[in-house]
């Protein structure tokens, strides 16, 4: 499974080594995971090549331009998202990058000098379930057949969220918050903070089902090496965690949150619900 730190130090690595002191545009998001389909959530990463640091902020204000293949230029603003608060953070874009192919972004941060292209793919066809597609019903352990120590890596678990099984809650005729999240075993340590969330918002919006699928089955493993993934996770094709996807009564996901979110998004995906 990719994780989002791992990313970003890898690009540092690839463009950082003397060639620019440029500050460095990151794409954060999974690789194959940004489509023509529909309006996409783009992840980006301002980091210092020289010393590796982040430089995202809630006071720096940053505007993300997108060109395409065919040289078409997209712009947009950008919001600053904490993936750990007060720690780390990202900046989120939505776009519709309508042409797949090579495409790359500059970010222009306030006061700051624009940052070379940084290139990334944008794909035809997305396999991680998007807006509009049907969720995929998979079978997930629940609470009534498994200790939860066995279920999740979560140490405060909400024990509501592994009640019904994934299969289950799609099925019963209530809307559905699923979210994908390896709490111990997460290397760029957001999953237990968007778990955390995830779990605190749950409380004041009744009628949905939440439940939560920890990424790993074997979670006593003597190694990291020796994690297996559960079979949901391979079902929605993540390439990374943490994942959260919002789906209707019909089955049909209606909003999709990679990596981390704010509470207004998690909220504003949740009042779709509610008409």
């Amino acid at each position: 499974m990719r994780r989002h730190v791992s990313v970003v130090f890898a690009a540092i690595v690839l463009f950082g080594c003397g060639q620019s002191e440029a500050n460095l545009a990151i794409v954060a998001s999974s690789p194959g995971t940004i489509g023509t389909t529909t309006e996409q959530r783009v992840l980006m990463a301002l980091v210092n090549p020289k010393t590796g640091e982040s430089l995202a902020a809630p006071d720096l204000d940053v505007t993300a331009t997108f060109t395409g293949p065919g040289g078409q230029v997209v712009e947009v603003p950008t919001e600053f998202l904490w993936t750990i608060k007060d720690l780390r953070g990202l900046y989120v874009g939505r776009v519709t990058l309508d042409t797949p192919g090579n495409w790359s972004i500059r970010l222009q941060p306030a006061g700051l000098g624009t940052t070379p292209a940084t290139p990334f793919v944008v794909v035809d066809k997305v396999a991680v379930p998007e807006v509009g597609d049907p969720a995929p019903a998979v079978a997930t352990r629940t609470s009534a057949d498994h200790p939860l120590e066995e279920i999740t890596s979560d140490p405060d678990p909400a024990p509501a969220f592994y009640e019904l099984s994934l299969d289950a809650a799609l099925e019963n005729g209530q809307p559905t918050v699923v979210i994908f999240a390896t709490p111990a075993f997460c290397t760029s340590q957001s999953c237990g903070p968007l778990l955390d969330q995830v779990q605190a918002l749950s409380a004041s919006h009744p009628g949905i089902n939440f439940v939560h699928v920890e990424v790993y089955e074997n979670l006593d493993a003597e190694s990291f090496d020796d994690l297996r993934r559960v079979p949901a996770v391979t079902a929605w094709a993540l390439p990374s965690e943490p994942w959260v996807f919002f789906v209707d009564e019909a089955g049909v996901v209606t909003a999709r949150l990679e990596g981390a979110a704010s509470d207004t998004e998690i909220n504003t995906a949740l009042a779709s619900f509610h008409g």
